[in-house]
């Protein structure tokens, strides 16, 4: 099955609260008919996913794009994009709660799952606790880069009491996060073929094993990061048109290893990113466009410095999947001929009816791991014409530019600022940018360049130095409504 099955059953029986601080009693008649028989289990696992579709079509992009010096917007609603997000920020609020929904789901599965014991085989159930725990991980993950220490909500909420936990540490998180990756790995198989608790689009051991990649990346265990990408290095492939990344035609294949499952026909299971980055003369939004120093910092945001549009080398193929200027007007300065105003052209779809787009949204793909293999082994030590020049060719060459060499990236600072371009273009728009800024400890000179430009300062006084990795960290507040409703909640972030 390319999309997943998701319940209305699991929906009003994990989505009908208002908050996780506030769990119904009365659902639970519905979960115990739902967790009776392995097709509810089976449905259940299916629901855990759904909080995937809203984080990857709304304010999780917003933050992760505006909030780095790839994306801009021109209208009013920029506050991602200047760095004035605080406690009350709609959009923080949103992103905390849908992450919390998909995990409140999977310790409900985990808790529930050992009492049924009519499974029709150990791998179908092992499959099931193994996808529970991999999303948790995946959940978690998302959460500690945006927020730090958050709650560590494990079990299945049935009270106000098990809901109302203090922050973790960082430190914490990251150690449960661990947890349940080596527990998936160990659990899922190394292929979708498990009938009904492993269908194509959901997690299996490679899939884990990938996004255990980029936890040690982000907290710098590079031997980590070079032991499990070993691992990946033959299971995945690079395609030869970037496109088919993004555009429907290759969805769930050996390029990606985790994506968004959108479908159907209605906005709750299709992506609307077509419409939001698409230009207002074709009915869209542009509501993130690439930043471009040939604006000279108009536009009222950061639209400049860093610019997006000036990393491209001359014949770089993805450029043209990226972005495309449509031979528009630039309504941003008019005094400028047509065509010179860009926009997000990657997820751009005239096949499905306007904001109901239906393509897959990649969450890790095989080309991240490649680039992350790479950045690890530079790291550990710079070797001229070694294997991570190998990698870090891979998509270079793809994208039909020339192979680097030692010649080229004489040291291990020059590779490292050309992997760091590299990341930039091949993951662009794929919510990525702001977290590698933060996590290489640079987002704030890099965003500082933009915010010269209308006289603006980056609020330092939010950033914290990263407990593990000592590097200047940005932290996002906590939604103060979760002050309200846990009261054991701890304090709020710095600067806020």
């Amino acid at each position: 099955m390319k999309k997943y099955i998701y319940s209305l059953i699991m929906v009003g029986m994990l989505g009908s609260c208002d908050s996780i601080l506030s769990p119904d009693p009365q659902g639970q008649i519905a979960l115990d008919q739902l967790f009776s028989n392995e097709n509810g289990i089976i449905t259940a696992v299916n629901g855990a996913y759904q909080p995937l579709q809203g984080i990857y079509k709304g304010e999780l992009l917003r933050v992760a794009d505006l909030g780095s010096d790839d994306g801009w917007i021109w209208r009013k609603e920029v506050e991602p994009d200047i760095f004035i997000i605080d406690k009350t920020h709609g959009g923080i609020q949103t992103i905390w709660a849908d992450h919390y929904s998909g995990i409140t789901r999977t310790n409900t599965i985990l808790n529930r799952i050992e009492s049924f014991d009519n499974f029709t085989s150990d791998a179908l159930k092992n499959s099931l606790i193994g996808q529970a725990k991999f999303l948790r991980a995946f959940y978690y993950f998302n959460l500690v880069r945006l927020y730090g220490g958050v709650p560590l909500i494990l079990s299945e909420i049935v009270s106000r009491e098990d809901s109302e936990k203090p922050r973790a540490s960082i430190q914490q998180v990251y150690e449960q996060i661990n947890t349940d990756l080596t527990d998936a790995i160990q659990l899922l198989p190394a292929d979708n073929t498990i009938k009904n608790g492993n269908q194509a689009g959901m997690a299996n051991s490679h899939t884990a094993k990938a996004l255990m990649v980029l936890v040690a990346l982000e907290l710098e265990n590079w031997d980590s990061v070079i032991t499990h990408s070993a691992d990946l290095m033959g299971t995945g492939v690079l395609l030869s048109n970037y496109a088919d990344n993004f555009n429907g035609s290759q969805e769930n294949g050996k390029q990606v290893y985790f994506e968004v499952q959108y479908g159907g026909v209605a906005a709750a299971t299709t992506t609307g990113l077509s419409n939001t980055n698409s230009p207002p003369d074709f009915g869209g939004l542009a509501a993130i466009m690439p930043t471009d120093d040939n604006l000279d910092g108009k536009g009222g945001s950061l639209s400049s410095g860093n610019g997006f549009m000036q990393v491209f080398e001359a014949n770089d193929s993805r450029k043209a999947t990226l972005v495309q200027n449509y031979g528009l007007t630039n309504f941003i300065d008019p005094s400028k001929p047509k065509g010179s105003l860009y926009f997000v052209n990657k997820y751009y779809n005239t096949s499905d009816p306007r904001g109901l787009s239906t393509w897959n949204y990649p969450l890790i793909r095989f080309a991240e791991i490649v680039l992350s293999r790479a950045e690890a082994l530079n790291e550990v030590g710079y070797e001229a014409d070694g294997e991570a020049f190998d990698l870090l060719n891979k998509t270079r060459v793809n994208a039909g530019l020339t192979a680097l060499t030692a010649a080229d990236l004489p040291d291990q600072a020059a590779f490292r600022d050309a992997l760091r371009k590299e990341r930039r273009i091949e993951l662009a728009f794929e919510a990525k940018r702001y977290f590698d800024l933060n996590r290489w400890g640079i987002l704030e000179p890099a965003v500082q360049i933009q915010m010269d430009y209308i006289g603006l300062t980056f609020p330092n006084h939010k950033v914290i130095t990263h407990p593990i990795t000592q590097k200047p960290y940005y932290l996002n507040p906590i939604p103060s409504i979760e002050f309200v409703n846990n009261a054991n909640l701890g304090e709020q972030n710095s600067g806020y």
